[in-house]
């Protein structure tokens, strides 16, 4: 068969990685903001909440997602022009063109259990439960070049698609924080301790794709080579030949899963606040550096495989009142079923090896200059780190408490490359609840289509013996 051309599955497959969901920080309009408890997420010596108990409750103090990427869905399909401008297109070019030679799709969230702060003269002591959940997907635009343009290019040759990274996990924190003024109205550090219990996870080490096609166009080999690893609730079913037919799930207990502390870990905050003068206050912190183990419930999928493609002969399938007839779905499906069984992995290369999951870590240093006591100005600087990604976030940010009732917060920050991110931050005190709402990129939940990185942060506090 001359000149094979493999588009199978572009669409699906890119539009799976536009769409990836669940990036990075706990965002950073969210720092400075005068009155929020939440300071403490990013620096544990920063409180910018004079209250002398803070209570958090499940869900509803705090809840937060991001997302980033460094693309828009806006680049694989928008509006058409011409006799197409009522209609959305599908525009692989113009995506293809958006991608960097590696492309990371990134997600976190948050959602907290309780939570519980005490101040005692000089110093602050905290107590806070969160289930978290971080996802990170990367792909080369190798692989998207070759989706989009076939193999006719690369005939006698191999064609490396790149390498495919997942890495997700899910897992519970609990997090004991200190912090004390040291140094009389000028210096305070904290502290935050946190134990892990992973829920469950994916890790790809290695997930290698190769194409090798035959100089005259008559065959292609399809090659793949991956190690990895899950802990889940689940089992791993056999057919018997000793080959991998799929996986079980009939074991998972919500119960047993949400209580789950077998993959423990721990990771620690560093922070320190410094007032250099009567107006300017400088601070810098270090936030989860630690890592979870999983041992529990795993599977260890290390596989290589092969696969040789010849075509389809669908010469028998022209006529159907020929007694040979052979219908073309039938073909397309015993080709289909042949490809799969070819890249099973044997019972011996599945295994269970404990595997470890680092945190992403986040370092952040800034500022602020006092115009008066109910005024500021910020400037912070956060570096991201996750595994091999890494992203750095500058933010300016000018804050008000009005009236110790209304705090207000407006930024602008440039994310890594995307330099249109106007972020607000508003919180509301009714008595001694507190509602609020922040996002380091408001325009993007208007639009979020066109945006590489959206976050949002909501819920509410409750307040009490604020000075």
């Amino acid at each position: 068969m001359k000149n094979i051309r493999i588009k199978i599955g572009i669409i699906g497959l890119i539009v799976m990685a536009a769409i990836s969901t669940l990036s990075a920080q706990e965002g950073t309009t969210l720092q400075f903001m005068k009155g929020m408890p939440q300071s403490d997420l990013q620096n544990p010596a920063l409180h910018n909440d004079s209250s002398r108990i803070v209570i958090g409750l499940p869900a509803l103090s705090g809840m937060y997602f991001d997302y980033n990427n460094g693309f828009a869905l806006n680049d694989l399909m928008h509006k058409g022009t011409g006799t197409l401008a009522d209609s959305l297109v599908l525009d692989v070019d113009g995506f293809y063109n958006s991608l960097s030679t590696t492309n990371t799709v990134q997600m976190n969230f948050s959602a907290p259990l309780f939570y519980l702060g005490i101040r005692s003269k000089k110093s602050f002591y905290s107590l806070g439960i969160s289930e978290k959940g971080i996802t990170r997907f990367s792909f080369d635009k190798a692989l998207v070049a070759f989706l989009k343009d076939g193999n006719g290019a690369y005939m006698g040759q191999n064609y490396d698609l790149g390498n495919l990274d997942m890495n997700a996990f899910h897992y519970r924190e609990y997090a004991l924080g200190y912090s004390n003024e040291v140094l009389k109205n000028k210096l305070t550090i904290g502290l935050k301790a946190k134990i892990l219990f992973g829920k469950s996870a994916i890790q790809t080490e290695r997930l290698n794709m190769m194409v090798e096609t035959a100089a005259d166009g008559s065959s292609v080999n399809l090659k793949a080579d991956m190690k990895v690893n899950v802990s889940a609730p689940m089992t791993v079913e056999y057919d018997s030949d000793g080959y991998f037919s799929g996986i079980n799930g009939d074991n998972f207990e919500a119960g047993n899963y949400v209580l789950q502390k077998g993959n423990m870990g721990m990771a620690f905050d560093l922070g320190a606040v410094y007032k250099l003068n009567s107006k300017i206050t400088l601070s810098g912190s270090i936030v989860d550096i630690g890592k979870i183990s999983f041992k529990n419930d795993l599977i260890t999928l290390n596989h290589v495989s092969t696969y040789k493609w010849e075509g389809i002969d669908f010469s028998k399938s022209i006529d159907d009142s020929k007694a040979d007839y052979v219908d073309p779905a039938d073909l397309v499906d015993d080709e289909l079923e042949k490809m799969g069984n070819s890249f099973k992995p044997k019972k011996s290369e599945i295994g269970t090896e404990a595997f470890d999951m680092s945190l992403p870590t986040k370092i952040y240093l800034g500022g602020t200059y006092d115009l008066n006591s109910q005024v500021s100005f910020g400037l912070l600087d956060c570096l991201y780190k996750n595994g091999d990604i890494s992203r750095n976030t500058l933010t300016l940010s000018a804050n008000a408490l009005l009236g110790n009732v209304f705090s207000v917060s407006g930024s602008y920050s440039m994310i890594g490359d995307s330099y249109s991110n106007v972020g607000l931050g508003t919180a509301l005190r009714l008595g001694f609840l507190q509602l609020f709402f922040v996002s380091d990129n408001l325009l993007a939940l208007t639009d979020p289509a066109k945006a590489k990185y959206v976050n949002a942060r909501f819920g509410m506090n409750l307040l009490f013996g604020r000075k």
